[in-house]
């Protein structure tokens, strides 16, 4: 096998079912571009035709949603703030695996590429509230693999690596509803996960865990196909003055992220 230059993409094999070693290898610098302090990696399940993101609803929004493929009905407001997630681990933290008030229902929605740059476009990178329809944060992010505690509570927190959560509103919001073209109810999956963490004894934890690896969603690092200057406000890309060419698809985002990190090494 040909060496990879350092400053590539590099993520190392890991034994079959070694639920370890993956959880190591996820916090690992070598797993990640490397970037510079305060630039991040968008981490989310993709294909040819989009991204797929989380949010956490109750029981009527959701019902709905699932059985016209699309947001809507009585109690749904289309242009009240509203936060989705591409990370899967991110979205059982936050409503407690499907158990918190009106969180009870966990949903897989697709957004094609050019939806997700045309809601990123218009969003700012910040916490806080006011000024934006859109708004960017990058929390710490959450392990699918393990829990915080013996306890099973909650996806045990990665310090070293960051999370995108993009919160919208208003004609934002309402721009997303309209680019929804497919929602998955993914609630029995994450109920699945959650008792697999709350096992007692590390070794049935860990089989536990094992039994159901392969239902959960392979995430891995996505480049949004937005401009060079949208993904430097993000804190998807280094400022600097180099200029690759700008990414159309999945192969060209991940040419364009190898590039990227070639010249963060060569500089």
């Amino acid at each position: 096998m040909q060496d990879q230059k350092e400053g590539d993409f590099k993520e190392r094999s890991t034994p079959e079912n070694d639920i370890e070693s993956t959880s190591e290898v996820l916090q690992s610098e070598r797993y990640l571009p490397r970037y510079s302090d305060g630039v991040h990696v968008f981490m989310a399940e993709w294909d040819e035709e989009g991204v797929f993101v989380y949010q956490a609803y109750n029981d009527d929004i959701a019902d709905w949603a699932v059985e016209h493929q699309k947001f809507g009905g009585p109690v749904f407001k289309p242009f009240r703030m509203t936060w989705f997630k591409p990370s899967f681990a991110w979205v059982l933290y936050r409503s407690g695996y499907a158990s918190k008030h009106n969180q009870t229902r966990i949903l897989k929605i697709k957004l094609p590429h050019a939806a997700i740059a045309a809601l990123l476009t218009q969003c700012k990178c910040r916490h806080g509230g006011g000024g934006s329809f859109g708004r960017v944060q990058w929390d710490p992010a959450r392990d699918l693999l393990s829990s915080q505690d013996d306890k099973g509570k909650e996806p045990r927190k990665l310090l070293r690596l960051r999370a995108i959560q993009i919160g919208v509103k208003g004609k934002l919001s309402e721009q997303y509803v309209n680019s929804v073209v497919q929602i998955q109810d993914v609630t029995a999956l994450a109920t699945l996960v959650g008792s697999a963490h709350q096992v007692k004894s590390k070794a049935d934890r860990k089989a536990a865990i094992e039994h159901i690896l392969p239902q959960l969603p392979e995430e891995r690092p996505y480049l949004p196909p937005c401009t060079h200057e949208v993904l430097r406000v993000l804190r998807m890309m280094p400022s600097t003055d180099f200029e690759p060419e700008e990414p159309q698809g999945p192969e060209d985002q991940h040419r364009s992220l190898k590039a990227v990190n070639r010249r963060q090494s060569d500089g």
